[in-house]
């Protein structure tokens, strides 16, 4: 039989591999927490204050051992919190083991035990389950071909952790306070930026010079955090 006579069209429908990261306390977990019968593999104390079930891990193993569970469990969705949380567990075995991190192998090798649990989140597609990796951000230097360098603001992942995590997900937004900067005129006839606040939280998912996004499904640019679990569900 013809490899090409199993071809098949239309769309594939399959939950959504997401990240969301940003500064403390711009309501990751908390959108997170709002997604139907959510499970926190919970590697640091961010969720204490909110209403939401959770594992408290602090080995790099259980926290694979959790995301394997998750596969056969009867949650639907599954949330890593944080991703950079769990990638200073990794760290901590290593130290534990005596890990030569020299000439660059701890990066490559944090990198690879990050991809396992990857691995064990693509399970939990399979089953059926949305995977929410949670992380905070930090501000990397970037640079195009012609040599030009600015700011860019990013999970806060080692290099090649960021790039695989970057290449799996389907969706990435970075959740902020929605912030304005009117100009008013100061001193010498100079005008200085005030900013103000809406107190709304928001997610940018289309990619920007000044920080990561990305989505494999059409998202409006900027999203009102509240209604993010809805647009992802379909609801």
């Amino acid at each position: 039989m013809s490899i090409l006579s199993n071809a098949v069209s239309g769309k594939i429908t399959k939950p959504k591999k997401i990240m969301i990261y940003g500064e403390h306390a711009t309501g990751k977990s908390t959108c997170a927490s709002k997604f139907p019968k959510a499970i926190f593999l919970a590697t640091e104390d961010g969720t204490n204050e909110i209403d939401c079930t959770r594992v408290n891990l602090t080995k790099a193993v259980d926290v694979l051992k959790a995301a394997a569970e998750c596969a056969q469990s009867d949650y639907e969705t599954v949330v890593l919190d944080s991703a950079d949380w769990f990638e200073k567990l990794i760290d901590e075995a290593l130290r534990e083991e005596n890990f030569k991190t020299d000439y660059g192998k701890g990066i490559v090798e944090v990198a690879r035990r990050f991809c396992k649990v990857l691995s064990a989140f693509d399970k939990c597609i399979e089953a059926g389950k949305t995977v929410i990796l949670l992380a905070h951000q930090e501000v990397r230097k970037a640079e195009d071909i012609a040599g030009n360098q600015w700011d860019v603001i990013r999970p806060k992942l080692s290099k090649k952790a960021c790039e695989r995590v970057m290449e799996w997900a389907d969706i990435i937004v970075h959740a902020k306070h929605e912030v304005f900067v009117r100009q008013e005129e100061g001193d010498f006839g100079r005008t200085k930026g005030i900013a103000t606040t809406t107190g709304r939280r928001i997610l940018n998912s289309q990619p920007h010079p000044s920080y990561v996004a990305k989505s494999r499904v059409d998202l409006p640019a900027t999203i009102d955090q509240k209604d993010f679990p809805k647009l992802i569900l379909g609801e």
